[in-house]
């Protein structure tokens, strides 16, 4: 519906502040959609170990390939 509800991450679309009911929580946005840099690289690299592990060659390219502008997103990151 062409609300502008999310900003763009390196891990994909992220709500704005202020786009989430959160009233009557006892939550801080900011932790909460913290992007902690060292934890997405582990995240990206388990994830295609365990592809690999059950895939192996049979892993399309197109997945590889969004792995690796995962990677390379989360790099330019602060």
């Amino acid at each position: 519906n062409n609300e502008d509800v999310a900003d763009k991450s390196p891990v994909g679309l992220l709500p704005k502040k202020g786009s989430l009911n959160l009233q009557g929580l006892n939550v801080e946005w900011d932790k909460l959609m913290a992007l902690p840099k060292e934890y997405w690289a582990g995240d990206i690299e388990e994830t295609l170990q365990w592809l690999d592990g059950q895939l192996g060659d049979d892993l399309p390219q197109a997945i590889r390939e969004q792995i690796q502008q995962q990677k390379e997103r989360l790099t330019q990151m602060n």
